[in-house]
């Protein structure tokens, strides 16, 4: 399966809205549908968590769904923006480290040093792709814990 890095919650926002849910809650908007996932929106709810309210009724929080093999959507996750950046960098990780196996099989076919010095600046990227997804990670905690 190929790695792919999920839009940006600024990106979902500007999106149209396919569909919209309106409850006591707030509103959820559908702003993507792709053939196995679908990605709302929280654009009315509560400001942040509170007792009693659904978490995924809190302004900017994402929902994602997922197509199951019935073929029913089936709520998989719902994100802080902090989450969702997190989970974005762990998407660029692993899109970093797929693009790494192709290179390091290349070269163990067919040594290039143009490969060797490709491989050498994506060890760096991810390098510091770790770093900062360790740093947003420390932000999702710290803000979880409060």
């Amino acid at each position: 399966m190929t790695a792919t890095i999920r839009p940006a919650l600024d990106s979902l926002r500007s999106l149209p809205t396919l569909y919209q849910i309106s409850e006591t809650w707030g509103k959820l908007e559908l702003k993507l549908e792709t053939d196995d996932t679908r990605y709302w929106v929280t654009t009315e709810g509560v400001a942040q968590k509170t007792n009693g309210a659904p978490i995924n009724y809190i302004v900017d929080y994402v929902t994602v769904e997922k197509l199951t093999e019935e073929g029913n959507w089936d709520l998989k996750a719902v994100y802080s923006p902090e989450a969702w950046r997190l989970s974005q960098g762990f998407d660029y990780c692993q899109v970093i480290q797929q693009e790494l196996i192709t290179l390091r099989d290349q070269l163990d076919a067919r040594f290039s040093w143009a490969t060797l010095r490709e491989i050498e600046g994506l060890e760096h990227e991810l390098e510091v792709a770790n770093k900062v997804v360790s740093e947003l990670a420390a932000q999702v905690r710290k803000r979880a814990g409060s």
